[in-house]
């Protein structure tokens, strides 16, 4: 298989979490795959974050825990006490969201770099998103068309003699291009960016 098919199949999540695993490896290895890892990512994560959120009529789930229920064998006998409800509204505030700490995909960026999407805010064209970075990662030289703003959540991230460190903030603005930046000891950003 070529890089550019194990790079589709990766960035597509067609692949298992034991060939998810065995092509990082392979990416963190060979520089190569890695970049067609990242070109492929770029050209179709557009895709994925543009694609129109659609929320699904009321009698689809119903109809969904209706073929659920009747698939279920009991291991053991059925207890008499009665269920609880199940809670169909979100918790929290009306029109609020919250995304819990294992929610989400963390997507492959480059080695030893991932990043999960928060939020995609289709009317302003912004995206907030994590990025985890492992010791020694590094962060490709990148040219900003937009704002991107950084929050260091944890760890380190210095671009040539910018040091951040948990608890900065960063803005670069449309224009600025960032060189290649490295952690030392790993990191957790919070970024907003163009979509």
């Amino acid at each position: 298989m070529s890089n550019k098919e194990r790079a589709a199949d990766y960035v597509m999540g067609v692949l298992s979490d034991a060939e998810r695993a065995a092509v990082e490896r392979e990416a963190a290895a060979d520089p190569a795959l890695a970049a067609e890892i990242a070109r492929v990512n770029a050209e179709l994560a557009p895709l994925l974050l543009d694609a129109p959120e659609v929320e699904p009529p009321a009698y689809i789930f119903d109809r969904i825990k209706e073929k659920i229920a009747a698939s279920a064998k009991p291991a053991k006998p059925v207890d008499s006490k009665p269920a609880k409800p199940v809670d169909s509204k979100p918790p929290g505030p009306a029109g609020s969201r919250t995304v819990r700490a294992e929610e989400g995909k963390w997507e492959f960026v480059c080695p030893g770099i991932e990043r999960k999407l928060l939020r995609h805010d289709r009317e302003r064209k912004r995206v907030t998103f994590l990025i985890r970075a492992q010791p020694g990662a590094e962060f490709p030289a990148h040219q900003h068309d937009e704002d991107e703003e950084a929050y260091v959540l944890s760890g380190d991230l210095s671009f040539d003699d910018l040091h951040l460190a948990a608890g900065d903030y960063h803005l670069a603005r449309p224009g600025v291009r960032h060189p290649v930046g490295r952690t030392k000891g790993g990191c957790m950003l919070l970024v907003t960016a163009a979509a």
